[in-house]
């Protein structure tokens, strides 16, 4: 490992220097915002690097330090195009370098209060990132709505941090593990466990309050990318920090099963009447997110790391490459008539995927978890079984062979992540592993339906609920308004309206 040839241990000094360097940057840029640049963009790179080295030591904060370094050096070399010769680039880059730098010392922190006060750090700074265009109303108004929301879960989330401190006599997160795993730690973790699971819910954009995270699109583009893929997710990085607290609280867990699943299935049928390419993108975060969730709730914490990983470094490319879509689609081929898929293409998958499952030595009687992420995996591959029902012989052995490779990599994926960060050591009960398959079950048929049968019944009754997004957003916005009634009335431009340098990727 390259931690055994370093002559120093590359955790504890990456984990505490890093931010610090990275503040230093940020403070740069009030006389020399170039020189911060570059001392920024020079740093994430072997950050990221010696995170990876730190892996032994903390597989969790190295591969989470790693990724958020790798993200921001992409985001720097980003914005140096985005934002070229506005005139308040300056005061952009160190709203983004800070809010890198308390990302950093939360993932780094071992000690809980740290944690929840370099989360509220990272909020106060986004703020300000998501307030970047102040004259423009709806960007008030949404960051005001994640005011609301991040101020109650800090609030739930310190709450919890003392009360875990009051029980056990420290803040630092190996003790507390260690005081939970030991006889009689578990006793009485219920009201901390529940107050931290509800603080993360409410920063990780589930519903109802949620719409923030749908309406912040006004801000720049790489804010929407570190927001989308180094922020929301935090959330879940937490949840894996605490692990232990949430196995000693099994309401906790089926509240994390409950909103995570309600989230993920509500989310995925309001995508499919979104045309606005971020819009889009933004309801996916509320879905991952809330299919993240429902992972950790019951158990599965390896799949749910690969999942955070993943899903990070997809929203970011996805978020950065957003402007070429349009572009793209004009050069895809005419849509065909919908297709639904046969019960043999999915007998054959579901028959694939049990066998590709007994190979790899997957077994759902140790694991029982994997029958709902197993179940999800199969519905995910339905958009090429629908493709190769209507394919030639060749279109449809080149389809089958992309199906048997996901297969493959979600379970080599799996054994990799599992050596990393183990299971939970209590599978979750039937009641909370048949909820989740029923309505991802559900969910297929809704969607198999509305596909097949655009003008059906079904169709003309959902689409303008999905449409308005069920109106589940609509109560956080008359609390908005209330609170700050003047929340739509855009404030004056300090500065000339000014568009993007690289239109092409605003």
């Amino acid at each position: 490992m390259w931690s055994d040839l370093l002559p120093f241990d590359p955790a504890g000094i990456l984990f505490p220097a890093a931010p610090l360097l990275l503040a230093l940057a940020a403070l740069l840029t009030f006389r020399h915002p170039e020189w911060a640049r570059r001392l920024a963009g020079a740093l994430c790179l072997p950050v990221a690097l010696l995170a990876a080295a730190a892996v032994p030591a903390d597989a969790l904060g190295g591969l989470m330090l790693a990724l958020t370094a790798f993200i921001g050096w992409v985001i720097l070399r980003y914005s140096d195009r985005y934002l070229a010769n506005h005139p308040r680039q300056p005061a952009y880059l160190r709203g983004l370098l800070l809010t890198l730098a308390a990302v950093w010392a939360l993932v780094g922190a071992n000690h809980l209060l740290l944690l929840v006060l370099a989360w509220a750090a990272t909020d106060v700074f986004l703020h300000g990132l998501l307030t970047f265009f102040r004259e423009r109303p709806a960007a008030l108004l949404a960051a005001r709505k994640r005011l609301l929301a991040v101020g109650a879960a800090n609030g739930l989330l310190l709450a919890g941090s003392i009360w875990l401190y009051a029980r056990f006599g420290t803040f630092a997160l190996d003790g507390l593990a260690q005081a939970i795993a030991a006889p009689g730690g578990q006793d009485g973790l219920t009201g901390p466990a529940l107050l931290i699971t509800l603080g993360v819910i409410l920063k990780s954009a589930q519903l109802p309050v949620h719409g923030w995270i749908l309406q912040v699109m006004e801000a720049p583009t790489p804010v929407s990318a570190l927001l989308h893929a180094g922020i929301v997710n935090i959330g879940g990085f937490v949840l894996l920090r605490l692990a232990g607290l949430l196995e000693a609280a099994p309401v906790a867990q089926a509240l994390l099963v409950t909103v995570g699943g309600l989230t993920a299935g509500l989310a995925a049928l309001v995508m499919m009447t979104r045309v606005s390419v971020k819009v889009m993108l933004a309801w996916s975060t509320c879905a991952q997110m809330g299919f993240m969730l429902l992972e950790i709730g019951l158990g599965a914490y390896p799949l749910a790391l690969l999942h955070l990983l993943a899903h990070s470094l997809y929203k970011a490319h996805a978020f950065l490459a957003a402007g070429g879509t349009a572009r793209r689609l004009t050069r895809l081929p005419a849509p065909r008539a919908a297709q639904t898929v046969p019960f043999a293409g999915l007998a054959l998958g579901l028959a694939g995927l049990a066998t590709v499952a007994w190979l790899a030595g997957l077994d759902p009687r140790q694991e029982p978890a994997l029958l709902i992420l197993g179940l999800a995996l199969l519905t995910g591959l339905v958009p090429l079984l629908r493709d190769a029902a209507v394919a030639n012989r060749t279109v449809r052995l080149r389809l089958a062979g992309a199906a048997l490779g996901l297969v493959l990599a979600y379970a080599l994926w799996h054994h990799l992540f599992a050596a990393v960060l183990p299971l939970a050591t209590a599978a979750p009960s039937v009641v909370w592993l048949a909820l989740p398959a029923l309505g991802l079950v559900l969910l297929q048929v809704v969607q198999e339906t509305v596909i097949a049968r655009p003008d059906g019944a079904l169709a003309r009754r959902l689409h303008p609920l999905a449409f308005a997004g069920f109106h589940l957003d609509e109560g956080m916005t008359r609390l908005t308004l209330r609170l700050w009634p003047g929340a739509v009335t855009p404030v004056a431009p300090s500065t000339p309206v000014f568009q993007p340098a690289n239109r092409e990727h605003a």
